[in-house]
């Protein structure tokens, strides 16, 4: 599950960035942080959920 949670943030993330301004849900309002960086967190918070997740499973099918 955390593998396809953190895939799809990855792969979906100009749309969440996109989708966060359109609601209104952007935590930090800042003219210093542009739509680029929050995309490429939003990358690299999917990618260490994902990280996180085949290493769950990796611990699971070897231990």
């Amino acid at each position: 599950m955390l593998v396809a949670l953190g895939v799809a943030g990855v792969r979906y993330a100009p749309a969440i960035v996109e989708s966060q301004h359109r609601q209104g849900m952007a935590p930090l309002e800042d003219e210093t942080i542009d739509d680029a960086d929050r995309v490429r967190a939003t990358k690299g918070t999917g990618l260490v959920v994902a990280l996180v997740g085949v290493g769950l499973l990796a611990y699971w099918f070897v231990g």
